[in-house]
């Protein structure tokens, strides 16, 4: 467990313009190092009052990452992470009998997630006016998954955690969109007539982002 009083030791302040021109990822590798670095040791983690900076505002969060060993799971991992203004969540579920093996895959996608939940972090504490008004999605709805894949506060973190995952596994961005959808095909109601609507807005965002230099160079 890390303390308050050591968390600048693991965690440095971040610059101003660190998560604002995203020209580094300092703080995502770090995080996302340290999520490897306990789950290979088998040990919980908690991280108080992350700190950073954009302009003159600043949020803090926590971290917390929890392991479960689960010898049934029908794949290798399975990770659930969640943000809101103070906290990111992280559950990570995998199978023992899969691992040093699947080792890679679930760096990338630490990566990823870390990437995708530090966008929901900055939307909650930098643009809440934006998130505020963005329009809640029934759970029920038949058609959840495609409107929640293409709301105005997940194309970005979807799109941002999704190069991460592209740089890491030396792909092209589409290539990994792919992959990512055939990972999640099941979550579709109608896979082939909603995952290419939805990997189309993802590429336009994220090609609009580059030409404006807010995002990773990717190919």
């Amino acid at each position: 467990m890390f303390k308050k009083n050591i968390i600048e030791e693991v965690v440095k302040k971040v610059k101003t313009n660190l998560l604002i021109e995203r020209k580094t990822d300092e703080l995502s590798l770090k995080l996302s190092r340290l999520v490897v670095k306990h789950f290979k040791n088998k040990e919980d983690l908690f991280i108080e009052d992350i700190y950073f900076e954009k302009g003159n505002d600043y949020a803090v969060f926590d971290l917390i990452c929890n392991f479960y060993e689960d010898e049934d799971l029908d794949e290798p991992f399975s990770i659930e992470a969640a943000a809101d203004h103070e906290e990111i969540e992280i559950a990570i579920t995998y199978n023992p009998e899969d691992f040093p093996k699947s080792m890679s895959d679930l760096v990338s996608e630490i990566k990823e997630t870390i990437e995708h939940e530090l966008e929901h972090v900055e939307q909650k504490n930098f643009d809440e006016e934006t998130f505020d008004k963005e329009e809640k999605i029934d759970h029920e709805d038949e058609d959840f998954n495609f409107k929640y894949l293409t709301s105005k506060i997940e194309v970005p973190a979807y799109v941002r955690g999704l190069i991460k995952r592209a740089d890491t596994k030396k792909m092209t961005l589409s290539k990994t969109m792919d992959e990512w959808a055939r990972e999640n095909q099941k979550k579709f109601k109608d896979f082939k007539k909603e995952w290419p609507k939805v990997k189309k807005m993802w590429m336009k965002y994220a090609t609009e982002m580059k030409k404006r230099g807010l995002v990773k160079k990717f190919s």
